[in-house]
């Protein structure tokens, strides 16, 4: 385990800034299906621990913005990601699966849109 921890971290830390915001959305992403997963399953505080998760990643993603480079992008981000917190946390308490199928498809269309963007696609 040890091993991996150590592969994990020189990972981040040779990361480029576009690449950790791919890294975000795809944790966003799997911590939205394991909350998905986890109301099947009917383990409603799985759930809300895991929509927690993405609710802080969105935190994240929202102070990280740069809106001295690309000020109207910086702009449109922010609001988007004020929404998905907004969203996420309603959901987080109400769990409805709709709301979150909902934030799982922007989340999705976003790490579709940056990994092209990279040219990370397979």
């Amino acid at each position: 385990m040890r091993g991996i921890a150590e592969y994990h971290t020189v990972s981040l830390e040779s990361a480029s800034n576009e690449q950790l915001v791919v890294m975000l959305y795809e944790a966003a992403v799997r911590h939205q299906v394991i909350a998905l997963d986890a109301l099947e399953e009917g383990e409603s505080a799985t759930a809300r621990e895991h929509l927690r998760r993405v609710r802080d990643i969105f935190g994240e993603l929202l102070v990280s913005l740069d809106h001295e480079t690309a000020p109207d992008l910086a702009i449109n981000l922010s609001r988007l990601y004020r929404w998905m917190i907004g969203e996420i946390g309603r959901a987080g308490f109400s769990l409805e699966v709709p709301r979150i199928q909902e934030t799982l498809r922007v989340t999705e269309n976003l790490l579709e849109g940056w990994t092209k963007a990279l040219g990370l696609e397979p």
